[in-house]
């Protein structure tokens, strides 16, 4: 079995990279079911995917009146 690491982003997601193929994969790049070997926890980071990437402003964001609420929030 191919040996992972589990690691934990503060938002939330999890990626599992690659500790060590195992030989079968070395022979015919078929890949077997992970074996996480250990795990990780980057407190500080997010990951690079569409949802964790802060939304830039469009240019008429600054004219939208936000200063009263919704009763139905």
């Amino acid at each position: 079995m191919c040996n992972y690491i589990q690691i934990q982003y503060h938002c939330g997601h999890f990626r599992f990279p690659v500790l060590k193929w195992c030989h079968v994969y070395e022979r015919t790049h078929k890949r077997c079911p992970p074996n996480v070997t250990c795990a990780e926890w980057r407190s500080t980071r997010l990951t690079k995917t569409a949802d964790c990437r802060p939304v830039p402003k469009t240019a008429w964001e600054s004219m939208i009146n936000r200063s009263h609420q919704s009763p139905y929030v």
